[in-house]
């Protein structure tokens, strides 16, 4: 028995291939084989099998669909019924889904590029086309399907890229032709297309190339390209460069990295965490999804890396080959972490000696997903200050990268597969519960909103309030409900982890000076819902410049974007820019803007 997904949904028996009839029982067939040896309940195949309402015998009808698919298979015992639902046990070698991922599997531990290569085109040549071409299920095509998507062009990136190292160009522009226009804004295939031509003599439309790709990101996403293709660029008019695909030759790195080594560097996470229920829950559905890149982004201080941390400590069994971290310093005291040592970092962690890392970016970025390409373990990218500062550090295709932003990073989620949560704000309850309050008494609710509901502001004042048991709740209410009062209340004083004005001076930090104007203007004049409109009213600017400042102020979490055109000031980011502004103009200068 064999069962082919990558493609047209097939089912051989005995040498004979047949395809499977009936809409809805090559729906339910595809889900199973997508999941094989998983269970799947009923609540799962009927989203899958029914784009709108399902019918209102749901049950009875995904049993009729399983036997109808049991008469159709050539050994029917293969569909288990299981207490919570339906599963399909396939043997190893019976799925070509399963035969893909094996063999980019040995490709990634290859140490020979000829291995690889070879690996690499067996994997690809099971696909048929279209994975699951012929079922027609929108469930399935929206969120089964796009990470094996994703898996297929990452193996179809490092097969060419393979071929470039090994000087094999023959048939690549044509091929790379044809996929950026399919993948449009998929930069590695641009950054190979250039390469290509540039080793067959032909800088000038390389250089075309770029001018092309360089357009249509400015005018579809309103963004320059990323680093490595606005570095390949300028390596090609200047006719040489130590880019890898570019190189005359080239040879694999060799290293004597333990495969063995097994970081374990987490943090150990705040030791009081509540809430975060619908978070975790998504962060498990994003996992069980295969994602390969998750992003946590929200304001400062809203418990990022708290919850990425406790989510990556329960979840220790899913990446048995290591869980290690990396602080990018993309929002603190110290200038952000450079991607060069980032990458060196992560290597040694690894278990490559620093003699052995090799120079440049891209160098290191290649060996990094490399040494990962094959191992089931997560990264943490903590604090990054942008998707260029990211993406050379997203480890190979079975590794899972977390990473924690203030910023929305939107380039890694169009270009990278990125899947984005934003962290919200805590549930009035749990609040008033990490400030050790009754969580239902009206003080205890009132202080949580004081904090505007933040974990870092709600640590500070639970630090203050247990030091000084003797200061009741309202007092507290009555210190904070002044603006001056209540930032310096929450400033714990002793480092930068503790002091919530300086955390949030760190997000002003990257601002361009008009956005920063612009951040001042509307903490000064409102606290309300706001339009474009109003905005550009208050900062005496034309609306196009008023709407391009609150993108990137939305982008960074110092502005809530509303719904399409209707804005507020994040609370404590508000307060703490008009206590900025007052001081800049003459008041007492401890809380200066940064």
């Amino acid at each position: 028995m064999r069962y082919h997904v990558l493609g047209p949904l097939l089912v051989e028996h005995e040498q004979q291939t047949r395809p499977v009839t009936g809409g809805k029982v090559r729906t339910v067939l595809a889900a199973l084989l997508l999941h094989a040896n998983q269970q799947l309940s009923v609540a799962q195949l009927a989203q899958r099998m029914w784009p709108g309402d399902a019918p209102h015998s749901l049950r009875r009808v995904v049993q009729t669909n399983i036997v109808r698919l049991r008469q159709e298979l050539p050994w029917p015992g293969s569909i288990v019924t299981g207490p919570a639902g339906y599963s399909l046990t396939v043997e190893p070698g019976e799925l070509d889904l399963h035969e893909f991922d094996r063999l980019v599997a040995e490709a990634g531990a290859a140490t020979s590029l000829d291995d690889q290569a070879r690996l690499l085109r067996a994997a690809l040549g099971l696909w048929r086309g279209p994975a699951c071409a012929d079922v027609v299920s929108p469930w399935l095509h929206e969120m089964d399907l796009p990470a094996l998507n994703e898996r297929r062009l990452l193996a179809l990136e490092r097969r060419i890229e393979v071929d470039l190292l090994l000087h094999r160009t023959e048939g690549i522009v044509p091929e790379l032709r044809r996929l950026t226009v399919e993948h449009p804004f998929r930069e590695r295939f641009w950054v190979q297309l250039m390469a290509t031509l540039f080793r067959q003599g032909r800088q000038a439309e390389a250089l075309s190339a770029y001018r092309t790709v360089s357009q249509r990101f400015i005018a579809d996403l309103g963004v320059e390209p990323g680093a490595e293709l606005r570095e390949v660029h300028q390596q090609i008019l200047r006719g040489s460069g130590p880019h890898p695909l570019l190189a005359v030759a080239a040879a694999p790195a060799s290293v004597s990295a333990t495969p063995e080594a097994v970081p374990q560097t987490l943090p150990a996470g705040a030791l009081h965490f509540v809430g975060r229920a619908e978070e975790f829950a998504t962060l498990d559905w994003h996992r069980d999804e295969g994602a390969a890149v998750v992003l946590l982004d929200g304001p400062a201080g809203i418990g990022k890396s708290a919850l990425a941390l406790r989510w990556l400590h329960d979840n220790a069994a899913d990446y048995p080959d290591g869980r290690f971290s990396l602080d990018l310093r993309g929002y603190a005291d110290e200038p952000p972490l450079e991607t060069s040592e980032a990458l060196a970092a992560l290597l040694e962690g690894l278990g490559v000696t620093a003699a052995e890392v090799p120079p440049g970016v891209t160098a290191r970025s290649q060996l990094f997903r490399t040494l990962t390409a094959n191992r089931r373990l997560a990264v943490l990218l903590d604090n990054a200050l942008d998707a260029d500062q990211v993406r050379p550090l997203l480890p190979g295709a079975t590794a899972t990268a977390v990473i924690t932003s203030r910023n929305q990073l939107r380039g890694l989620v169009v270009h990278d597969g990125a899947v984005r949560l934003t962290v919200p704000r805590l549930e009035p309850a749990e609040a008033s519960a990490l400030l050790g309050l009754n969580p239902r008494a009206d003080e205890a609710i009132r202080l949580a909103e004081l904090c505007d509901r933040t974990p870092l502001a709600l640590r500070v004042l639970a630090e203050r309030m247990a030091r000084l048991p003797h200061v009741s709740p309202s007092s507290w209410i009555a210190q904070l409900v002044d603006e001056a009062d209540r930032l310096a209340a929450l400033d714990a004083g002793d480092d930068a982890a503790g002091s919530l004005p300086r955390s949030l001076s760190w997000s002003y930090r990257g601002l361009d000076p008009d956005a920063a104007e612009l951040m001042r203007q509307l903490s000064v004049h409102t606290v309300k819902a706001f339009t474009t409109g109003q905005a550009a009213e208050f900062a005496l600017l034309p609306v196009p410049v008023v709407r391009r400042h609150l993108d990137r102020l939305v982008g960074v979490h110092l502005v809530e974007q509303l719904n399409h055109d209707r804005y507020r000031v994040s609370p404590l980011a508000g307060l703490y820019s008009r206590h900025a502004t007052l001081i800049e103009q003459g008041r007492p200068a401890s809380l200066r803007l940064q």
